[in-house]
């Protein structure tokens, strides 16, 4: 079985709103009374990002690289963790030809 050339992944990340917690989309902070719970930052955008990077790679999935019982991710820059899953993806052999990430709030 051959690999194939292409590969598409799939990510999707969903987290309640907090009152007090920043708000961060994208590595942008919002100005915004209520953020999104999470044991990083909760940035929904820079999580289903990174999760359908590792998954077109057929790699291990963001929970699974970056567990929430682990102290040492809480409070984590999604961006850095994206980038630390990214390092992985091109570890592998792969590259990125096109990534869309749509929020739906």
């Amino acid at each position: 079985m051959t690999t194939p050339e292409y590969r598409v992944g799939a990510g999707f990340d969903a987290h309640a709103l907090e009152e007090g917690v920043p708000l961060v989309l994208g590595g942008v902070r919002i100005d915004h009374p209520r953020g999104l719970a999470g044991h990083s930052d909760g940035d929904v955008l820079a999580h289903a990002l990174t999760d359908a990077l590792l998954g077109a790679a057929g790699l291990e999935d963001i929970g699974a690289l970056f567990p929430s019982g682990d102290p040492a991710f809480a409070g984590a820059d999604s961006l850095g963790l994206l980038t630390q899953a990214w390092r992985r993806v091109r570890s592998a052999g792969w590259r990125l030809a096109n990534a869309d990430v749509v929020l739906i709030g």
